[in-house]
């Protein structure tokens, strides 16, 4: 793969319980995993790679990672199902025939989820 100046290359995702967001990234979203250290995997989300850290602190606050999905709807309530929680619910993009919507995830990170409508 190549890169440009600028292009996102590798994304960090905090993981307090490192088989518990294995889990829950791979069962809702299909993420595969290949193990570097006991603190820190990567994974592969078909279109970027990354890693979990366990070293690393979960949060609330700054970047968020959205992730596609077919149904925002849908998504949060497997979302929730698996131990994660809706911090703000299905919300339209005027204009862009698309939602949007923010969780937070086990480890405790403000994710998102869109969908083109």
């Amino acid at each position: 793969m190549g890169y440009n100046l600028g292009h996102v290359c590798h994304i960090e995702v905090a993981a307090i319980d490192m088989a518990a967001s294995k889990a829950f990234y791979a069962k809702l979203f299909g993420w595969t995993f290949k193990p570097m250290a006991d603190t820190y995997e990567f994974f592969d989300a078909g279109n970027i790679q990354g890693a979990l850290d366990t070293d690393a602190r979960p949060s609330r606050e700054g970047t968020v990672l959205v992730l596609y999905c077919d149904d925002v709807n849908a998504k949060l309530a497997e979302i929730e199902k698996a131990g994660g929680k809706t911090i703000k619910g299905k919300t339209a993009i005027p204009g862009h025939g698309a939602s949007y919507a923010y969780f937070e995830d086990p480890a405790g990170n403000r994710m998102g989820v869109f969908a083109t409508d």
